[in-house]
């Protein structure tokens, strides 16, 4: 799309039918959501979430009025505790639970991950993105290195040609020149690279060396630039034990070199006592297999509810499982993935999934204990008590 330019088109709402731009306000740079988002953005997070650090997600996530609009009453429908929500906004497609790393925090890469491995066929995807309907974003990785897939590009540019704006999360070591040509060549709109800490810390975490990924990542942004493409990229760290010494060191060195440092807690196994905004948020995750989940953290499927090839991701939104996992989330009777979920406690990164008070900093990580012998996971949550 040129820059400055949008398209329009007319959406249903109960009781309304509004004009949805493509984005808030025309603009002449895509790196950044545009002005009257990053002001939304700004009100949401200060005076509901009153959480101000979460500005600038929020603006990037509803960047249409659309998005708003549906995302507002996906919010009412969690704080009603109703078992249907407005709309799908997002997909996370994992085009791909291979990965050429093996990172201690991930189960892909420390050997915990108990489904099969493989890659997206195109075929999944494609039936996918058609039952999808309009999407607000795509986000083509979950779980893996995306840049595997041998079709990253082509899949890509059909993401694109959806109507959504496509995002990719990468480890940043696989960008050599040709990578760097398919992935600037895919129309994608944010590349985010993970970086965890500083050299001592992503080393060991990773198994690489950060140089090698600051190659990646310098080619990308120098070749970016050269093309002068609107395509924004940032930096990535996990918040953990073992990084949370870095996060000064990271915010300076990466500041003025990409578009948005993001911060984000490790995730941890606790006991999580409020239902989460999950289920109610607007996104599913598709697994390369094609089997639909509906949140990130559940890398082996274990919430698993449909298949794209059988289902369209419109009818599994709001169909009888999800409104099952709303009906639990809001009553307390949590399936065991969710009831351990929290988030590793810092004030350097805002909770995603869980309240601060939930959060506990000798609490193990998600992925790496045994799942415990009690029924839900841990104890029951107080019921109908949402999460802030």
């Amino acid at each position: 799309m040129p820059r400055g330019s949008f398209s329009a088109r007319w959406i249903n709402l109960p009781g309304a039918r509004v004009l949805a731009r493509a984005d808030l306000m025309s603009r002449t740079s895509d790196r950044k959501p545009p002005f009257l988002a990053r002001l939304l953005g700004q009100a949401v997070a200060r005076i509901y979430l009153r959480r101000p650090e979460m500005a600038e997600v929020i603006a990037i996530r509803y960047r249409s009025l659309r998005g708003f609009l549906v995302g507002v009453g996906n919010e009412l429908a969690y704080r009603l505790g109703l078992q249907r929500a407005p709309g799908l906004i997002s997909a996370n497609l994992e085009l791909t639970n291979h990965c050429n790393l093996k990172c201690s925090f991930c189960p892909t890469g420390n050997g915990l991950l108990a489904r099969p491995r493989g890659f997206m066929e195109p075929e999944v995807f494609r039936r996918a993105l058609a039952g999808a309907g309009p999407l607000e974003f795509m986000l083509l990785f979950q779980w893996g290195e995306s840049l595997l897939h041998p079709q990253f590009g082509v899949l890509a540019q059909e993401a694109r040609a959806h109507g959504a704006r496509t995002l990719v999360t990468t480890n940043g070591t696989l960008l050599d020149d040709r990578r760097t040509e398919t992935l600037l060549g895919a129309g994608l709109d944010r590349v985010t690279v993970s970086v965890d800490g500083d050299a001592e810390s992503h080393a060991a975490i990773r198994g690489v060396p950060l140089a090698r990924t600051e190659a990646g990542l310098d080619r990308l942004i120098a070749e970016r630039d050269r093309r002068d493409l609107d395509l924004a990229i940032d930096v990535s760290m996990v918040v953990s034990p073992e990084t949370e010494h870095a996060v000064e060191a990271f915010e300076a060195r990466y500041a003025d070199r990409v578009d948005r440092v993001q911060k984000i807690p490790l995730l941890t196994c606790g006991e999580r006592r409020t239902r989460c905004r999950e289920p109610w948020r607007g996104g599913l995750v598709v697994l390369q297999d094609g089997q639909v989940t509906v949140c990130c953290v559940d890398h082996d499927g274990e919430l698993a509810f449909g298949d794209v090839s059988e289902n369209s991701l419109r009818s599994l939104w709001n169909g009888p499982a999800m409104k099952e996992l709303r009906r639990q989330h809001v009553e307390g009777d949590l399936p065991p993935i969710c009831a351990r979920c929290t988030e590793y406690p810092t004030d350097a990164a805002a909770p995603r999934f869980s309240k601060p008070k939930e959060a506990s900093k000798e609490a193990p990580h998600m992925q790496l204990p045994p799942r415990g012998d009690q029924p839900h996971g841990g104890p029951r949550p107080r019921r109908g008590e949402p999460a802030a």
